[in-house]
Formats: C-alpha cells, sequence, structure tokens
C-alpha cells in the first residue's frame, strides 16, 4: 500500500485542489440566494462539459474497439496460417523419422549379414 503512496504523494496538492468545488460560493449567508442563478449557469456549464467529454471518450472507446476487432481478425488469419504450417511440419518430421528408422534397419541387417 505504501508503493502507491509514494508516487502519488508529489501530486497530493494538485489533486486536493482538483477536488475543491469551483463554483461560487457566497461567505455571506443572506447572499446565498442571489448566487442562485449564477450557480445554475455554472453547473449547466459544466454539465455541458462533461456531456462532450463523454462524447469524445466514446468515440475514442469505438475507435479502440473497432481496432481491436480488427487485430482480432488479422490474428485468427496469422494462426490458421500458423496452424497449417505446424501440421506440414508435423508430417515432415514424421516422413523424416520413419525414414531414419528404415535405414537404421537396413544398415543394422547389413551389418549382420
Amino acid at each position: 500500500m505504501a508503493a502507491w503512496f509514494t508516487v502519488v504523494a508529489p501530486f497530493l496538492p494538485d489533486i486536493i485542489q482538483m477536488a475543491k468545488p469551483i463554483f461560487t460560493r457566497s461567505r455571506n449567508p443572506d447572499k446565498a440566494p442571489d448566487l442562485v442563478p449564477q450557480q445554475i449557469i455554472e453547473l449547466q456549464d459544466a454539465a455541458a462539459q462533461n456531456a462532450e467529454s463523454i462524447r469524445l471518450l466514446a468515440e475514442e472507446m469505438q475507435k479502440t474497439i473497432a481496432s481491436l476487432q480488427q487485430a482480432s481478425v488479422e490474428l485468427d488469419r496469422k494462426l490458421g496460417t500458423l496452424e497449417r504450417q505446424l501440421s506440414r511440419a508435423e508430417r515432415l518430421s514424421l516422413v523424416a523419422i520413419t525414414a531414419a528408422l528404415l535405414g537404421f534397419a537396413v544398415a543394422a541387417y547389413a551389418l549382420a549379414s
């Protein structure tokens, strides 16, 4: 747990500053009702900014998903090619083993005669 804290510690003042409310506040409770329209406008602006950010994030996610799907198709194609090559290599190794055993048998018979 301490490892992540040492990484985050230098950024704590910035994180705390960002977490503070950015909306208009009044230190005088008597003027608080006068600030309501301004606070509503600020909230609407924040909501609009959030909506735009969410839209941009959704577009980025769609692009990422599309690229992942394309990579998946390419990987499937490559795996199919590799499986065919492996199958050929297995057949070739069986032929080589059979030829080696046959050669050994012929050599043993020749030495025995």
